[in-house]
């Protein structure tokens, strides 16, 4: 990103701490000896979620998936992805691990928009305090959609946090985007992104499990 952008997005968050298509979805981990018939992939607004996927090693379920909107427009769907399931918000936030989420674009949609709204939402829905300590990740995922000016519908994003790295990777159909970014609490500060309480509601239940709207 250039150094301008990057000191106008630290210029915006240090402010607000002051005052206050490519359709795919995950792979499916392999079934146990035994075990009961896999669950069938979630379906929601058309995009499908497997139950679950392997991450580091381990096996992660599918603990909701919902519509996200911008301006009252139906621009992705979300889904996250835990080593067990949680059907409360603080529940799912306090949950350790690995973790994924992901999305799919429902529509074309600007790149840069689509970052700033992310921006937005991340500062809107954290504390000062986790902005002053994580300055430089919020800089990072700023500047992950730079090279593009727009994603297009069945665009597919994933967000993974590996512990035994410590590391969030960001991919956009499949392929590596944005710096790496580092720590579990920078990365449940992605999840209030779609799970705040500044979120539509839908949109947060949907993600326990309680809505697909």
């Amino acid at each position: 990103m250039p150094s301008s952008r990057r000191d106008a997005l630290l210029w915006m968050l240090t402010a607000s701490a002051g005052g206050s298509s490519w359709a795919q979805t995950a792979t499916p981990a392999p079934a146990a000896a035994g075990s009961q018939p896999a669950a069938a992939p979630l379906e929601v607004a058309g995009f499908r979620f497997d139950p679950t996927f392997s991450l580091g090693g381990k096996s992660l379920s599918l603990n909701g998936a919902a519509v996200s909107y911008i301006l009252s427009v139906r621009t992705t769907v979300v889904a996250l992805y835990l080593q067990r399931k949680h059907t409360t918000v603080e529940g799912a936030l306090a949950e350790p691990g690995p973790k994924r989420l992901c999305f799919y674009s429902l529509r074309d949609v600007s790149a840069k928009d689509l970052s700033n709204t992310f921006i937005d939402r991340l500062r809107k829905n954290a504390t000062s305090e986790e902005i002053a300590g994580n300055f430089i990740q919020i800089a990072q995922f700023g500047s992950a959609f730079s090279n593009r000016s727009k994603l297009m519908r069945g665009d597919f994003v994933t967000l993974d946090y590996v512990p035994s790295t410590n590391h969030i990777d960001m991919t956009l159909n499949g392929q590596h985007i944005g710096e790496t970014m580092t720590g579990e609490p920078f990365f449940r500060m992605l999840m209030k992104i779609w799970m705040g309480a500044r979120v539509r509601e839908s949109t947060r239940e949907g993600l326990v499990g309680q809505s697909t709207s």
